[in-house]
Formats: structure tokens, C-alpha cells, sequence
């Protein structure tokens, strides 16, 4: 293993975050021409996406990637741990999107012999655990052309309608994205309006239990899409929107958010977690918290936490300020903000680091 490169293991071909988040490092070490390999760990939901690179080798190198929970990655290593015995240096790519890690999975993170991770935040609970090195390194959200897709047309919603989108993953924690605060904000904001709708983006449709859908709304203004998009329809659906509207209770990054804000839209978002390192007045309009103790429940593995309540109230003001047209200043902020998240911004940036673990 004495050749330069790096081995990358993850959910290569997963529409998942940490799928996202293997893909969006591969893509930068394309543009910077640096070998590396993958492994792709099975999900529910492998093989949904496509990719292509052309610096992917088959090669073992002297260091290793892991994009994955961190409870995950003890998982791996319990049943595969060639991959942890045989690198020369193992770096966790991780996410938490709590304030707090729990004490009894501190030594999944000493599989590890660094970390990094996307934001302040999650560097902040991950160094509040471990004495090691963590670094906040956000990855590449790629800017991609949007496909010919008319998703108005196609959902029935009016050309000059106002369009809210949100996206999220079924898998994920549903009482953290909240989803259903974004709704009952959007129904607030609406009234008795027939001019405005809400899309709802649905990913792993197919594997989530009909029981656990029970609170999805029938109002005919608000849309839902379940099939499974590639990134230049998602860029699509991002563009027949008006608006991204965002009301979960804490997030490790937040990518939806970023590619919202690349595409021009007007960012409604709590202001917590990951995302307060690059939402602020003048790029979003900030929806008002309180901090709220979460139930038993409401995060897996982890201890008591807690973790922010946005205000349904201040978010329906909120979308009544954007459709109102006060937004242009927003959308211009946030585009300028998106871009600085782009493959070649971020592959400028890091380069050094990179270069500095090849040779390490």
C-alpha cells in the first residue's frame, strides 16, 4: 500500500446524506486528479444512483475514508475488520446532529485515528467526546444543469403559483427533519389561498411502513414526489420552486439547504445546528426557536439531549414575507453563499490538506 491515494467506504450508490457525502468527496478528488477506490456498503437503497469517476481505481491505499455513523462504522468493524487493521491511517467522515455524543458509543469514534466532519457544530459535540483530532470540513455541494423536467406542469401547480419545496429522507429521523412543522406552517400561511402549494420531496418511499405515513396531508395544494430523481430533475424541482422551507430541529450539515441556495431560492430555515455556519440575516430569513428536551424517542442511541422547537407562527410570517416579494435580496445572498460550496471553491480550498494526508 505504499501508492498515493485513498480508499473510500461508503453508501457509494445510496440516495442517502452520507451517500451524498462519499460522492461529493470523490467528485473533488476528480477535479484535483487524486486515485482512490470504493467500497460500496449495501443499504435498502443501493444502486438507486449512478456514478462515474474517472480517478476510481481498484487499489488498496495506505488511507482510509469512512462516511458513516459513527456506530455504523463499529458495525463494519465487528464484520469486516480488514478494513480497519490493514490502513496505515483510518479518517471517520462522520455526522452527529445532536449538541451531544452519547458517552456509550465513544468507542466507535476510537476506530478512528482522526475525524472530520461537515460544520462547528457536530466538530463541537465530537471534540466535547474524544481527545483526537476533528476537523469541520464541509464537502462539495456540486452544482448541477437542470434536466428538462417542468415539475409545475407535470403536479399541476399554476406557472405564477408560490411554490415552498422541502426534501428529506424517510429514514432519517422524521421527528428531526420535522416535516410536519414545515406543513402546518405552509396551512397556516396559506388560508384560504389557491394560489400558493407546498412540494413535498420523499426519498425511501418504497421501504417506510404505510403506518408511519400517517401524518402526510391530503390538501390539494400540497404535492408530494416519491420517485427517485437524479441530480440534474432534482435541479428541476429545485428551479419550479419559490422558496425552501426548512423547519427541522437540528442537522448535522444540511445539503438540501445548500443546493437550495445554489439554485436562487429564498431559504426559510431554523437557524441551529449545522446550518447557523452559513445561514444568517442577510442570505436567509430566520425562523425564531425555543430549546425543547427531546423525548426517549426521538434520536436513535442517543442519551438525553435536546434540540431546537422552530415556531410554526414565525415561519408562516416568514413565507407570507417571501411571497410577498420581499425576497430578491435573500435569493442574490444566497446564491453568492451556495457558491461558495461548489466543487472547485471547496477543491481550491482543501487541496493542501489533501496533500498533506497523501503524504502522511
Amino acid at each position: 500500500m505504499s501508492k498515493q491515494g485513498f480508499n473510500l467506504i461508503g453508501y457509494a450508490t445510496s440516495p442517502l446524506g452520507l451517500g451524498e457525502d462519499l460522492r461529493s468527496f470523490a467528485g473533488m478528488l476528480d477535479f484535483l486528479g487524486m486515485p482512490f477506490s470504493v467500497t460500496d456498503v449495501p443499504t435498502d437503497a443501493t444502486g438507486k444512483v449512478k456514478v462515474n469517476w474517472k480517478n476510481m481505481t481498484t487499489e488498496d491505499y495506505a488511507t482510509s475514508f469512512f462516511f458513516m455513523a459513527p456506530m455504523e462504522c463499529a458495525r463494519i468493524a465487528a464484520s469486516h475488520p480488514r478494513l480497519f487493521s490493514e490502513p496505515k491511517l483510518k479518517v471517520g467522515y462522520f455526522l452527529w446532529e445532536l449538541p451531544d455524543y452519547p458517552r456509550s458509543h465513544i468507542p466507535a469514534l476510537g476506530l478512528v485515528d482522526h475525524i472530520w466532519c461537515p460544520t462547528g457544530f457536530v466538530q463541537k459535540a465530537f471534540s466535547d467526546a474524544v481527545k483526537k483530532l476533528v476537523l469541520a470540513i464541509p464537502l462539495p455541494v456540486p452544482v448541477t444543469k437542470p434536466a428538462k423536467r417542468n415539475f409545475r406542469k407535470e403536479l399541476g401547480i399554476p406557472a405564477k403559483a408560490f411554490v415552498s419545496l422541502y426534501m428529506f429522507d424517510l429514514h432519517s429521523t422524521v421527528n428531526r427533519k420535522n416535516p410536519q412543522g414545515a406543513v402546518q406552517a405552509f396551512l397556516d400561511f396559506a388560508g384560504a389561498r389557491t394560489d400558493v402549494y407546498l412540494i413535498l420531496k420523499l426519498n425511501r418511499w418504497e421501504s417506510t411502513p404505510k403506518e408511519k405515513l400517517a401524518w402526510l396531508p391530503t390538501d390539494p395544494r400540497i404535492k408530494i414526489i416519491t420517485e427517485t430523481l437524479d441530480g440534474a430533475e432534482l435541479a428541476a424541482l429545485y428551479k419550479s420552486a419559490n422558496c425552501y422551507l426548512s423547519l427541522h430541529r437540528a442537522e448535522g450539515f444540511g445539503r438540501t439547504l445548500v443546493e437550495a441556495m445554489q439554485q436562487g431560492l429564498t431559504l426559510i430555515t431554523t437557524d441551529f445546528s449545522g446550518p447557523a455556519d452559513f445561514v444568517n440575516e442577510t442570505n436567509s430569513l430566520l425562523v425564531e426557536w425555543k430549546r425543547r428536551d427531546m423525548g426517549p424517542d426521538d434520536y436513535p442511541n442517543a442519551d438525553p439531549s435536546w434540540w431546537a422547537e422552530p415556531s410554526i407562527e414565525d415561519a408562516a410570517r416568514k413565507l407570507e414575507e417571501a411571497c410577498s416579494g420581499k425576497r430578491s435580496r435573500f435569493s442574490k445572498a444566497a446564491k453568492a453563499t451556495g457558491e461558495q460550496f461548489t466543487v472547485e471553491a471547496l477543491a481550491e480550498r482543501y487541496e493542501p490538506v489533501l496533500k498533506h494526508y497523501l503524504r502522511m
